[in-house]
């Protein structure tokens, strides 16, 4: 028990203050310790797939990192999804895995095996302590994992505990004093640009768009927001909404250089931006974004000096105005569009005004949002787009609502749903709405190659005839069932959303058709 005081109250004067507790009996002294701490806030559920996902949306929501305690065994690879997702994302998580003591490991003991290889791949740091160890270096071990956590590229850490028996002693609780590790700030040369006609690419991960916009309305570039970039909160004159449409039809408008801000896009179609106009991604991270390998300057900086320091020669300032021609036309051809079709996904997000936090579930929903969701005031947007997985989002949402101390919205398809259906009874008591969208498959595989397949239904879109009254009673959540997306929705519980997967996709054809016959290209 000593040792696990040690580790937790080292946590907690590094930063961490919230413990993600799933129920087990060899992780009991770090769980007692997390519980019986004064400054630490605890959050137990049965399922530890659940609590990761639940602790990774409380680290994106904080932007500080969430501690994970399991129990030996399979627990622990449970936690291998949520783990990916941070590692992608970059999102700090300390998982504290409860193992059995070194001379019970590769001899038949029951609930143990190889537990640091499991996450070699998807960790920052790995670190596996002693059975017995002493309080300084019990204390500085600690500390280190959350600096890893912090340090460069941010993600998660692993500090994997053998504890010995007796695992219930007596504590007596001993505070110490916290190791400083010290941060440097990134800070990149002045940079120097020969361009008039660029474009402004602001990715996801970036943590103040404001200053990539405060740029461009000084060059007078045209700027393409992700989604997920959270730019879009600031609707500044030079964004450019309907991007993914005007490069989905390769129009003829070729930038001199790209400055590309963050982490990936939603749409694909950024691809088809001219490929030898030159490049320049910054970010504050060491990783590298470009699948494409089409980066021809990689700036490590951080993104506000970056921004201030960048020398420029002057613009075109006609450059700027040919995209917001094209984009206006666009816009009032979806609206037109929207008026002249039956209720579908992308017609909901499109006149869906809210300023809720929002999250958004991979496949379709991200993909709509990405394309037609600009409201008046655009709310904080979350996702788990580290790889892009359809599980453990409800538990994530949870974890966002519990971690912003906010009401929020989330927005998830009906595959999506049931693979986390073991957290619908995280909903209880928290001030979320979730919007399931049931089209009654995997409605993304109608836009792939899988659409022509004679296996469509049965081995790609998995159609099914299920809703989700059962599990609003089953966990007595409030429940509705809709055909179309009004802003008149409640305030928590769950909102079935039912359209037709056929409908969604004949929108989507018959669009990109409208667009491409318009007589602006």
């Amino acid at each position: 028990m000593t040792y696990a005081a040690y580790i937790i109250d080292q946590l907690v004067l590094q930063g961490v203050s919230q413990f993600c507790i799933a129920p087990g009996s060899r992780s009991a002294p770090l769980a007692i310790c997390a519980q019986a701490h004064p400054k630490a806030k605890t959050f137990i559920h049965f399922d530890e797939r659940g609590v990761g996902f639940y602790a990774l949306g409380m680290s994106k929501a904080t932007k500080k990192p969430t501690a994970i305690i399991t129990t030996s065994g399979t627990a622990v690879a449970n936690l291998t999804p949520s783990c990916m997702e941070a590692y992608h994302s970059k999102t700090p998580l300390i998982l504290l895995t409860a193992d059995r003591p070194h001379e019970l490991r590769k001899c038949g003991a029951n609930q143990t095996t190889e537990q640091l290889q499991l996450f070699q791949a998807i960790t920052k740091w790995q670190f596996d302590l002693a059975p017995h160890i002493d309080e300084k270096t019990a204390r500085s071990i600690t500390a280190q994992a959350v600096f890893q956590s912090l340090e460069g590229t941010i993600g998660p850490v692993q500090l994997n505990c053998p504890l010995q028996e007796p695992l219930y002693d007596p504590l007596s609780f001993l505070s110490g004093k916290a190791i400083i590790h010290t941060f440097a700030k990134k800070v990149a040369p002045p940079f120097q640009l020969d361009a008039k006609k660029g474009i402004i690419l602001i990715g996801s991960n970036v943590k103040n768009p404001k200053a990539i916009l405060s740029l461009a309305k000084k060059l007078k570039w045209p700027v393409f927001a992700d989604i997920l970039s959270n730019a879009r909160q600031f609707q500044t004159h030079e964004q450019i909404r309907h991007f993914h449409f005007i490069l989905q039809h390769k129009i003829d408008l070729k930038p001199d250089h790209i400055l590309y801000f963050g982490d990936a896009f939603i749409s694909k179609h950024i691809l088809s931006l001219d490929k030898h106009c030159p490049m320049t991604l910054i970010s504050p991270f060491d990783t590298l974004q470009d699948p494409e390998r089409r980066i021809s300057h990689r700036v490590e900086s951080d993104i506000e000096p970056f921004c201030e320091t960048l020398e420029c020669s002057p613009s075109d300032l006609s450059w700027l105005e040919e995209w917001k021609i094209l984009d206006e036309k666009i816009d009032t051809l979806i609206h037109t569009h929207f008026q002249e079709n039956p209720f579908t996904e992308a017609k909901g997000l499109h006149f869906l005004d809210t300023d809720l936090p929002l999250y958004l579930g991979n496949s379709m929903p991200i993909r709509y949002a990405d394309q037609f969701f600009f409201p008046k005031k655009c709310p904080l947007i979350f996702a788990n787009r580290g790889v892009s997985g359809i599980d453990g989002n409800i538990a994530t949402i949870a974890g966002l609502s519990d971690g912003l101390n906010s009401p929020m919205i989330g927005l998830i398809g009906d595959q999506t749903a049931l693979h986390d259906l073991n957290s619908f009874s995280l909903l209880k008591n928290r001030p979320i709405l979730l919007i399931i969208c049931n089209n009654f498959g995997g409605n993304i595989f109608d836009y792939l190659p899988s659409k022509n397949s004679p296996f469509l239904d049965s081995l790609f879109a998995a159609s099914h005839a299920w809703n989700f009254e059962s599990i609003g009673k089953m966990f007595d959540l409030p429940y509705l069932r809709v055909n179309e997306l009004s802003n008149n929705l409640p305030f928590h519980g769950i909102l079935e959303l039912v359209t037709n997967r056929q409908n969604n996709a004949e929108f989507q054809k018959n669009l990109s058709k409208k667009i491409m016959n318009s007589d602006f290209f």
